[in-house]
């Protein structure tokens, strides 16, 4: 059975990882290179990943040498660490180093709540701003905007939305089918009406043809388009992700529970729908306080 530092090793062999990548490899490494991979237990990573909250944030030297600042580091960044031994075991499992069956050592470690920056999600007023310029700017593919849409009003997953067909979706139903999302779960999607609108628009409707494919067919490559329009809507840097975001943050805003937000999601945990959670009080923290402070 192969070391983890050998799985490392032929993980970096085989792309291009940039330097924040090569360093959580590195971690792990450190904390559990000589050891066989399934060797590894969950209390073994549970035992690294409080060695690494406590060791706290680096600062980067000359070459890949670090100092500790002192800094403790954000619930996101310890579970991308988490998140990153799980890659190196669906690697490994592609490559059939381990057992298909095979529980990964990271299945139950909890993973911390990542409460989302204001400048993480992108708020209903941003997302009209981005359909505005999507109008103009998206004249070839012209499908932009619909996918847009889609993201804010149903919180898919970008990959999840490339991946649907016209079979995945019934328009009169109102619902859209992702088979498999990330967490290996089907889940049925209900459309707004403005979403159902958006789709009836698009050309096509072949059932077994992507809803938005490329010329070629396969799912369109709109990341180009996409920072186009966010810089031309004065909104430069915002990602797509973020709508997946806003749309949770609208949800919690408006009074949706943490469990419907989960099932409308499909999250598993409760930590993935907490962070919207927290918004939503903070939210309604400041409308009492704009609505009732002035009272005196």
């Amino acid at each position: 059975m192969p070391t983890l530092k050998d799985v490392v090793a032929a993980f970096v062999a085989a792309r291009e990882c940039d330097v924040s990548t090569l360093s959580r490899l590195d971690f792990w490494v450190a904390e559990l290179g000589p050891r066989d991979l399934t060797e590894i237990t969950p209390d073994d990573v549970d035992a690294a990943v409080v060695h690494l909250a406590s060791r706290g944030r680096l600062r980067p030297l000359r070459g890949r040498a670090t100092v500790a600042t002192g800094k403790p580091l954000a619930g996101s960044t310890i579970n991308r660490y988490i998140s990153q031994l799980g890659s190196l075991y669906k690697y490994a499992r592609r490559l059939r180093l381990i057992p298909r069956t095979y529980v990964f050592p990271t299945a139950n470690i909890e993973k911390l709540p990542e409460p989302v920056d204001p400048e993480s999600y992108l708020r209903p007023e941003e997302v009209q701003r981005i359909l505005a310029v999507a109008r103009v700017l998206d004249r070839r593919w012209g499908k932009l905007s619909a996918l847009v849409v889609l993201a804010y009003h149903t919180g898919l997953r970008k990959s999840n939305l490339l991946n649907l067909t016209w079979a995945d979706v019934d328009l009169i139903a109102g619902t859209a089918t992702v088979s498999r999302t990330k967490n290996g779960e089907p889940i049925v999607a209900a459309l707004s009406k403005r979403s159902v609108a958006e789709l009836k628009k698009l050309p096509g409707k072949q059932p077994d043809e992507l809803i938005f494919a490329g010329r070629t067919g396969r799912p369109m490559h709109f990341r180009a388009l996409w920072n186009k329009v966010v810089i031309e809507a004065g909104l430069a840097g915002r990602n797509f992700h973020q709508l997946r975001h806003g749309c949770g943050h609208a949800l919690a805003t408006a009074g949706v529970n943490q469990a419907q937000i989960m099932a409308l999601m499909g999250h598993k945990t409760l930590s993935a729908s907490a962070r919207y959670m927290h918004h939503n009080t903070r939210d309604k923290a400041e409308i009492v306080a704009k609505v009732f402070d002035r009272e005196g």
